[in-house]
C-alpha cells in the first residue's frame, strides 16, 4: 500500500509540474480541437460561419501557460466574393485539459 500511495503522489506532483507547459497538447491536436469546437458551435445554423473559404482555418498557434492559443480565420453568411476582406479572425484558447475557450 505504501508504494502505491507514493506512486500516486509522484504522478500527481509530475502532472502538477507539467500542467503549465502542457506538453501533451501538440500544435496539431490544439488546432484540431479549436477548429472542431468552432464548427460544432455553428453546426445547426443554416447560414452560419465556417472554414469553407480560401485560406481559412488555423492561421497561427502559439504555446502559452496552461495550453495553446490558436488564431483562426473564417467567413460567415453569404459572401459577395471569397476575398480576405470578408473573412474574420478569432483567437481561441485550448487548455491543458483539452477544453476550448473563446468560442
Amino acid at each position: 500500500m505504501k508504494k502505491a500511495k507514493k506512486a500516486v503522489l509522484v504522478m500527481a506532483a509530475l502532472l502538477l509540474l507539467l500542467s503549465p507547459f502542457a506538453p501533451w497538447i501538440t500544435e496539431n491536436a490544439a488546432e484540431a480541437r479549436a477548429l472542431g469546437a468552432f464548427k460544432a458551435q455553428w453546426k445547426h445554423t443554416s447560414d452560419g460561419c465556417g472554414f469553407n473559404c480560401v485560406d481559412c482555418g488555423a492561421k497561427r498557434t502559439r504555446r502559452v501557460w496552461f495550453g495553446r492559443k490558436i488564431e483562426i480565420e473564417y467567413a460567415c453568411g453569404m459572401l459577395p466574393s471569397d476575398s480576405p476582406e470578408y473573412h474574420k479572425r478569432k483567437e481561441l484558447f485550448v487548455s491543458f485539459l483539452g477544453t476550448v475557450h473563446g468560442k
